[in-house]
């Protein structure tokens, strides 16, 4: 298995990059032998479907880019040293592993969780699984995607990468399991770091006067790949979208409802606003 897919735009590049890096649901024969969990348990860690929800947004000139490893296996979300080294017999470097809450909470770059607090497995892996699974998904993933990037912004002179992804309907408040509040959209941008403030206003105004409830940067306020691919004055934007998985599938059965295809509509317009918009919130001799 390939490690992502680029979807072309159908005519001239406009300069937005969709990226679905978590809607993999791809298990490698090597990772079902390693594992301690029923397979099925994981396809509830990624993004499901997102990767089709984007699916038509380069009808309008934008790129898609899709990662097909399951999370669980390698997060692409991830610097490469959030690695919890416990998962390893004897690994090098451990002391230029990062802990970071994620890592602690058991969703590194290798997952050591499910996301309902599971171990995968049930014995430490071999130390030489870390570079065999950062070479065979992470590196090629971010060398195509920042080689992408860049090609974008030589051409225009900007980029707007989109990071999607999808939140769980139901939120934690303490100990209770509350719907009421969890909204239909959360735009990340790194409180107001990540992209030009007139873009993520743009792109809120957007989802808003098309029904959803949206929110910014709480809890999500944008991972790796929004902060390491962002610079707004050198006219490099990201943002990251978290879709409520209520819009479009049932959580429970992991399977798309009738809202689905409005929702990916949505996107797709958006691929399309966006094209028309996006050059005009870039002084001229930003742009080529």
């Amino acid at each position: 298995m390939h490690p992502y897919s680029i979807l072309s735009p159908a005519g001239p590049q406009n300069g937005i990059l969709f990226n679905s890096p978590h809607s993999g649901t791809y298990l490698p024969d090597d990772f079902l032998e390693q594992i301690s969990i029923a397979p099925e348990q994981l396809h509830y860690s990624g993004d499901m479907f997102v990767d089709r929800l984007i699916t038509d947004t380069p009808k309008f000139g934008a790129t898609g880019f899709i990662s097909h490893y399951a999370r669980t296996y390698v997060d692409t979300n991830r610097t490469a040293r959030e690695i919890d080294p416990d998962m390893f017999i004897n690994p090098p470097q451990r002391d230029k592993f990062t802990k970071s809450d994620k890592v602690m909470q058991g969703f590194g770059i290798f997952s050591r969780r499910s996301y309902d607090g599971q171990d995968i497995y049930s014995h430490p892996l071999p130390a030489s699984e870390i570079n065999r699974r950062l070479d065979r998904v992470y590196h090629p993933v971010h060398a195509a995607l920042s080689e992408l990037l860049e090609k974008i912004h030589q051409d225009h002179g900007y980029y707007l990468l989109l990071d999607c992804h999808s939140m769980p309907s139901y939120s934690f408040i303490g100990q209770e399991l509350s719907r009421a509040i969890q909204p239909d959209l959360i735009i990340g941008d790194c409180f107001s770091q990540s992209c030009i403030g007139k873009i993520s206003q743009h792109v809120a105004g957007y989802f808003t006067n098309h029904g959803l409830k949206v929110t910014f940067n709480t809890p999500y306020s944008g991972g790796f790949n929004t902060q390491e691919y962002s610079r707004p004055t050198g006219g490099r934007n990201t943002l990251q979208l978290e879709f409520n998985r209520a819009l479009y599938m049932d959580e429970k059965t992991l399977k798309v409802h009738d809202g689905f295809m409005p929702l990916q509509d949505l996107l797709t317009g958006l691929s399309d606003n966006l094209g028309r918009n996006l050059s005009g919130f870039f002084p001229a001799e930003q742009g080529l």
